[in-house]
């Protein structure tokens, strides 16, 4: 018999990766068959236009559901600046693609924030999971700041600029699992995690 397929719906390899170990290290899904987009290589990526995390995560989890007929999972990530009015929010990856990649992005944000060593951030992660018969969100963040100066080779994306809260640390500068315990991804699992079980 062929078991049921959950899609996990992200074209970030670096988020696959960490959606694998959440759902090993919180056993959801076990009686599921894991797939990624690799095998759906002619489903384009939905345009993200919604003005919050859990709007973008509902609209790509509907969006990959009807295009693939397979339940899925989406997420949407980002940090907004403490005191901003969500800035950058939902646009985080756009920011850093229109300032030429994340080093770039890092030095308009201390430019433009007249910021000297640290910005105080908060990062959010947003899941969402459709099937034909359920819907759940689940979120999860966690405070930091970033720094104006890479450190660390692991993770991806600011991973090397954010500093999380009671830690000396970037996610990029700590060990896998260390980073992969204390991230904004680990709360919104472990939600999801408490809701779908």
């Amino acid at each position: 018999m062929n078991k049921e397929k959950v899609l996990l719906a992200s074209s970030n390899q670096g988020k696959i990766t960490e959606f694998l170990f959440y759902i090993n290290y919180f056993k959801i899904f076990e009686d599921l068959e894991i797939v990624t987009l690799d095998n759906f290589p002619n489903i384009a990526d939905p345009e993200e236009n919604e003005l919050t995390f859990t709007g973008n995560a509902n609209l790509k989890s509907l969006y990959f559901y009807s295009q693939s007929k397979l339940t899925s999972l989406s997420d949407d990530s980002g940090f907004i600046i403490d005191g901003s009015e969500n800035f950058p929010g939902v646009k985080t990856a756009r920011y850093a693609k229109e300032n030429g990649g994340i080093a770039g992005a890092i030095k308009n944000l201390f430019h433009e924030y007249n910021a000297t060593n640290t910005i105080s951030i908060t990062f959010h992660c947003a899941l969402s999971y459709k099937s034909h018969d359920i819907e759940i969100n689940a979120t999860g963040s966690v405070k930091g700041h970033l720094i104006n100066t890479s450190a660390g080779e692991n993770g991806f994306g600011y991973d090397p600029y954010f500093v999380p809260i009671n830690n000396n640390k970037t996610f990029a500068e700590m060990e896998k699992e260390q980073k992969l315990l204390h991230s904004h991804r680990f709360y919104a699992f472990q939600d999801l995690a408490l809701k779908i079980n």
